[in-house]
């Protein structure tokens, strides 16, 4: 606060030495630190008050350029029914009351969390199209890197409908499926990539992607380091095939999780850009382009008991991916630990993001945490952090080779070991005495893979 509003209310300014006397004072012989100051899994260090950071600048943001009224992320809803024309109908409600974008999410994808659709897709993919060349709305898609037709099936079937007029991201991923252990092909991404870039879509191709770190227990700065590492690989391979650092840069989206921790999440996100920018820096890019950035809610958090508590938890989630600058966010339904979502879930998913949208103007400033002195602090600690653990991982031999000798899935599996017990509202801390009735659609498949699986933190704590 200016120090004259606070000499006319009649308060004296106080500068950060006199509020350490007042709050030593205050805590009569406790030690300071041990009292106020507090930690993240990282071990970065949050101080109980930060000043304002003077002339900061707004991180810039892509979703400003986007078709989505008010210049607003991109409203993601899941087609992810095995049911097709169940499936084709929630994509049509979805559309009709307030999505303005679809994700494509097929089974053995590491996003599709045991739900997802038949690996075929060309007949979600006419109606996709169909629906698009009548009104525009983004598209990604959330496929096993295994399944090497779906993409070009897409690509084709989007070219043929002339359903241009929004932004497509195309996913392809090989690092997730590495580490998931369902696949080691990533040699032949660059070639695949190069083929759908030469479509000419706006939008995206290839990802570079924590989801499955962080689900699996990875802290912000790990999950960081990762996205940067395989962003670093995606520069290696599309060099091979000619493409210029400029062009993969621009065809790479970053996938982040965004969970409950309002702050951390906020922080991440915006470190996610200072740690692209610094990429392109050390290209020699001169004219650095803002990342593409897609956020979605974090399963890890959700909990199978009292799932209505994952309502909240998604809000927060939102709230503080919309903040730090994402570009389009997709909402996990609250019941989905449960089962394939039902009707009512997923429209409050939906919700969830429109109400922050067009009630609470949410997307209305850009950077809205620039100059806020504690989130200031802790973007530059994230991005500090997760650029040495990324220069480690390149050193080395990449990601790739740290993905193969095992070293990835070793410091995301110590991570989620390290992590501290917290109280989970609804599983640990006021738990229900009998549990509500909860309507899904199906069963959820087995998604036991032989590298990093997702794991709900309410699992751990009552494996504990």
């Amino acid at each position: 606060m200016d120090a004259s509003i606070l000499r006319t209310a009649g308060f004296a300014p106080v500068d950060a030495a006199g509020w350490r006397a007042l709050a030593e004072k205050a805590l009569k012989g406790a030690d300071f630190d041990a009292a106020l100051l507090s930690q993240t899994d990282d071990g970065i260090a949050i101080q109980p008050i930060y000043p304002r950071r003077e002339g900061a600048l707004p991180l810039a943001h892509s979703h400003a350029a986007t078709p989505h009224a008010g210049g607003a992320w991109a409203v993601n809803q899941r087609r992810d029914d095995a049911d097709t024309s169940r499936a084709r109908a929630q994509m049509a409600d979805d559309l009709e009351n307030g999505a303005t974008g679809i994700a494509l999410v097929f089974k053995g994808s590491a996003a599709a969390h045991g739900a997802g659709m038949a690996a075929s897709g060309e007949t979600a993919f006419a109606q996709t199209a169909a629906a698009r060349a009548a009104t525009p709305f983004s598209l990604r898609l959330e496929a096993d890197f295994r399944d090497k037709a779906l993409s070009a099936t897409l690509a084709r079937a989007l070219d043929k409908a002339d359903a241009r007029s929004a932004p497509v991201h195309f996913g392809l991923d090989p690092h997730s499926a590495a580490l998931s252990g369902t696949s080691s092909e990533a040699g032949e991404s660059a070639a695949r990539a190069k083929d759908l870039i030469g479509f000419n879509f706006s939008g995206t191709v290839l990802n570079a992607d924590g989801r499955l770190a962080h689900n699996a227990g990875a802290g912000e700065a790990l999950e960081l380091a990762i996205v940067a590492a395989a962003l670093a690989e995606n520069l290696r391979r599309l060099d091979a095939v000619g493409l210029a650092p400029e062009t993969t840069f621009a065809a790479t989206a970053l996938c982040l999780a965004a969970d409950q921790d309002q702050f951390l999440t906020t922080a991440k996100f915006r470190a996610a850009r200072l740690l692209h920018a610094r990429m392109q820096a050390a290209c020699g890019i001169s004219e650095p382009k803002p990342a593409h950035i897609h956020a979605e809610t974090s399963w890890r958090m959700l909990t199978r008991l009292d799932p209505e508590t994952n309502i909240l938890r998604n809000t927060i989630a939102v709230f503080s991916a919309g903040t730090g600058g994402a570009d389009e966010i997709t909402v996990l339904p609250h019941t989905l630990a449960l089962g394939v979502p039902d009707p009512f879930a997923r429209r409050i998913a939906r919700n969830t993001q429109v109400v922050l949208i067009t009630e609470s103007h949410l997307a209305h400033v850009a950077d809205p945490a620039a100059g806020a002195g504690g989130i200031e602090a802790l973007t530059d600690a994230l991005a500090e952090r997760a650029w040495e653990v990324f220069a480690d991982i390149e050193k080395a031999g990449g990601l790739s080779a740290a993905i193969a000798s095992g070293r990835i899935k070793a410091m995301v599996e110590a991570a989620r070991a390290a992590r501290r017990v917290r109280p989970i509202v609804g599983t640990t801390l006021f738990a229900l005495k009998a549990e509500r009735p909860v309507t899904v659609l199906g069963p959820l498949s087995d998604v036991a893979t032989p590298g990093l699986r997702p794991v709900l933190l309410a699992d751990c704590v009552e494996a504990a």
